[in-house]
């Protein structure tokens, strides 16, 4: 195993000159009359009588650019590599800020590069703020007028052009009388931009004076993304949103995304972490919002109305409205290169997978199939392999669902599941864990359907059989009912904990023993005698977590210097303390 690689960003003419052979350095500036311009980063001007961007704000928007550059310019991986080594980056940023105390605080510093941290699945994130000595040019800033007209009623919503962004701006301007901002970032993929163009332009006709659209612009510039994997756009999305949000006094922003892709279960045991993009999960968005609320010195709220909803539910919402003309100008496809022309999906990656057997469970797939897949896994020869795997692990997560009670369904997510239920609504931590449960067979459920319709349509017993098509290679064969043991015993390769999250692993898995009553007594740690530690260490490795000898210790120090405490509370039940962290 090698060390992680640091990569050192310096940002906003920032020059480090004991680093400018190293090819681990990285220039980035947004100055677009600087010599080393490579990053676009325009912002529309807030123009209506609202007062100008604080510093702080202006600095907040100004990292988020810079930090997704550096995402999409630092290469994270091949796609079969499968050690989380390979998908993991360490970053050191170096960035000029206006209100310099601010940031240089410790408590802000924490909350910025752990919300990173576990959002890009990264395994460090180090950030070194100076003092700048000049506010953002007006060059900065598009041309374009941005106005709305009734702040007391705003509610700011994030707009992908998406199939979810679609449906939650459907509903809310059906449901209430608020004006909705729709908050959209474009790379520069025409696309992207006609897409939410074109949908805008839709809504606007349909609910007039009722919807405004503030497009945002940050891309690299010159030169050629590294990484599509784009972790950390949610942070410059929410930062943008946060931002228009502050300025018209309103104290939440909107994200629409379902259940299943917030919280995105692994398929795979090699999706773990930064394979699987936690863009929207429910700790991403407690993170920014903690952020964001140390930012504007008061409470600030990120709210996904769709978390406890599955794909198809999402789709019966635009059904239920009767707007599924809507439908196939929406954009769900995460390969945004090499499509044919006049085609807008791809047809083979998960998020193209995950549409089409929502539209299916919906019974609209009329409205969804008209010449938007590049390529169509139900109609074309299943030849290349990857699209066969996507296809079969698909649908195996679904069946598994299916069978599987709530306690296996517990104890295969376990690890997972805490990462998720301190982040959620609910009366107690059961209760949050049946609602999650529920949402998973929901969507099992909603797989079956989709499979009854498409064989009903398509694979017709009078029909010639096709040797190559999904029906005779993927539902055909049953693949997806081979478990061959479990994902996690089938790969050798452990997967690492990064350093800074050791303590909250160590501290949800003690967790995870007290639920299952292996651990049902105060315990005390000694350098002699590891009574907690040695259970957690050993329940990691059962769940393929690389522990070291010095892992082992430090999680030992833990619990022997009280930095985590099991107690008991006021009804006797075992709890994990954290006794350092902030409150």
């Amino acid at each position: 195993m090698n060390e992680f690689t640091e990569h050192i960003i310096a940002c906003s003419g920032i020059k480090l000159k004991e680093f400018a052979d190293d090819t681990r350095y990285l220039e980035l500036q947004h100055l677009e009359d600087s010599k080393g311009w490579n990053v676009n980063l325009r912002l529309n001007p807030f123009v209506t009588k609202i007062y100008k961007l604080s510093n702080r704000l202006k600095d907040l928007l100004e990292i988020a650019g810079y930090v997704f550059a550096a995402d999409r310019k630092t290469y994270r991986g091949k796609p079969d590599d499968l050690e989380y080594h390979s998908w993991s980056r360490a970053f050191n940023f170096h960035i000029n800020v206006r209100d310099l105390a601010f940031w240089k605080r410790k408590d802000v510093q924490e909350m910025l590069e752990n919300a990173l941290v576990f959002m890009g699945g990264d395994h460090s994130y180090k950030f070194n703020f100076y003092k700048a000595t000049e506010d953002f040019p007006t060059s900065i800033f598009d041309t374009e007028k941005f106005e709305i007209q009734s702040p007391e009623k705003l509610k700011v919503c994030l707009f992908s052009g998406g199939i979810d962004s679609l449906a939650g701006a459907i509903e809310m301007l059906e449901t209430t009388d608020a004006e909705i901002c729709l908050v959209s970032h474009q790379s520069g993929q025409p696309g992207t931009i006609m897409t939410q163009r074109t949908i805008f332009d839709d809504l606007k006709t349909l609910y007039p004076d009722r919807c405004t659209h503030y497009k945002f612009h940050c891309s690299l510039h010159g030169i050629q993304a590294k990484d599509e994997s784009q972790r950390t756009r949610s942070f410059l999305y929410c930062s943008t949103a946060f931002a228009i949000a502050k300025t018209y006094k309103q104290n939440c922003i909107y994200v629409f995304e379902n259940g299943i892709t917030s919280l995105n279960f692994a398929e795979t045991q090699d999706l773990i972490n930064a394979r699987s993009s936690r863009t929207t999960h429910p700790q991403t968005l407690a993170k920014l919002a903690e952020l964001f609320s140390a930012i504007a010195e008061e409470e600030f709220h990120i709210d996904n109305p769709y978390l406890f909803k599955t794909k198809t539910e999402v789709v019966e919402v635009i059904k239920t409205y009767d707007k599924l003309d809507f439908l196939d100008n929406s954009v769900s496809c995460s390969s945004t290169r090499n499509k044919k022309r006049n085609t807008t999906h791809c047809g083979e990656c998960s998020q193209c997978i995950d549409r089409r057997f929502a539209v299916y469970a919906a019974e609209v797939e009329n409205e969804d199939e008209n010449g938007i897949y590049n390529f169509d896994f139900l109609r074309d020869d299943l030849l290349e392999d990857d699209i066969k795997k996507r296809l079969t692990d698909y649908i195996r997560l679904a069946n598994r669902w299916a069978k599987q009670d709530f306690d296996g369904w517990w104890d295969e997510r376990s690890l997972e599941i805490l990462e998720i239920i301190d982040y959620i609504e609910g009366d107690s931590d059961t209760d949050k864990m049946k609602v999650l449960y529920d949402l998973c067979y929901k969507h099992s459920q909603n797989i079956e359907k989709a499979i009854k319709r498409m064989r009903d349509l398509y694979d017709s017993p009078l029909s010639p059989v096709r040797p190559n098509s999904f029906f005779n290679v993927i539902i055909g064969t049953r693949e997806y009912l081979k478990e061959v043991k479990s994902e996690k015993e089938k790969l050798p390769i452990e997967i690492e904990i990064p350093t800074k999250q050791l303590k909250k692993y160590a501290k949800e898995t003690c967790e995870y023993l007290i639920k299952q009553k292996k651990i049902t007594e105060v315990l005390s740690e000694t350098k002699t005698k590891r009574n907690i530690s040695s259970l957690v260490v050993n329940e990691l490795k059962r769940k393929n977590y690389k522990i070291t000898v010095q892992n082992e210790n430090t999680i030992s120090d833990y619990f022997r210097k009280f930095d985590l405490q099991i107690k008991k509370d006021k009804s006797g039940n075992l709890l994990v303390i954290d006794n350092h962290q902030k409150k």
